[in-house]
């Protein structure tokens, strides 16, 4: 595994950046990318750590709620529904 496959945009809590660094981590996947971050209304914590998994041109867009904030995120894949099953197998979407 190459070092750099995680491309961290902005400074994130240590619980979503194993996520994506075990994504990232994945045989199938080329590259994980972070997007936007939007803060996180409402109480409570989230039912999934992944809320939606779509799948784009690239691979996979994937929607993750964190403690207080929505991050997208993008899975570069070219074999998306083996990168779906994993993240279901983890239990990490709802």
């Amino acid at each position: 595994m190459s070092p750099k496959r995680t491309h961290h945009k902005h400074s994130s809590t240590k619980s979503y950046r194993r996520l994506l660094d075990r994504l990232a981590a994945h045989p199938d996947v080329h590259r994980v990318a972070t997007g936007r971050v939007t803060p996180r209304m409402g109480a409570g914590r989230p039912v999934a750590l992944i809320s939606k998994v779509r799948p784009v041109a690239s691979g996979l867009s994937i929607t993750i709620n964190s403690d207080g904030a929505m991050i997208d995120a993008y899975v570069i894949t070219d074999r998306p529904d083996e990168v779906t099953a994993f993240i279901a197998e983890q239990g990490w979407s709802g």
